[in-house]
């Protein structure tokens, strides 16, 4: 039954997925802590036909901030998926201090396009951890 969910689910992501992109979800998530470091979980999606690698970074949340959050750690960074797989990202906000709200955005796209591609399609994912004060 939750392999069939989860197939249900990635059709679904597939079918929402723009042609040329990336699948990540979830687009959005937020958590509490009463610590320092905040866990999220995320997953990656290769929608394409055949084995690509792709990478995993941390921005600013607005959409034109490229600034790149050093307090974020990323589980693995890079990925090589094969066709239509997916996997678990584990995204680590860093040292929030007490009573403090920590917005960003994670980002993924293909290392490499292939030739000829003008635009290296993206898709990111919008993160809140708070710290309780």
């Amino acid at each position: 039954m939750k392999a069939d969910l989860l197939t249900a689910a990635f059709a679904i992501l597939a079918m929402t997925t723009p042609a040329g992109a990336v699948g990540l979800g979830p687009l959005s998530d937020e958590g509490v802590i009463d610590g320092p470091r905040k866990a999220f979980s995320l997953t990656l999606y290769n929608p394409y036909e055949e084995s690509m690698a792709f990478r995993a970074y941390a921005v600013g949340i607005d959409n034109d901030d490229e600034t790149p959050q050093l307090r974020v750690t990323i589980l693995p960074p890079e990925n090589r998926l094969g066709s239509r797989q997916s996997r678990r990202l584990l995204i680590i906000a860093n040292d929030l201090q007490p009573g403090e709200t920590y917005r960003f955005r994670l980002c993924a796209e293909r290392v490499n396009p292939p030739t000829g591609v003008v635009i290296n399609a993206r898709v990111c994912s919008k993160l809140t951890a708070r710290r309780l004060g």
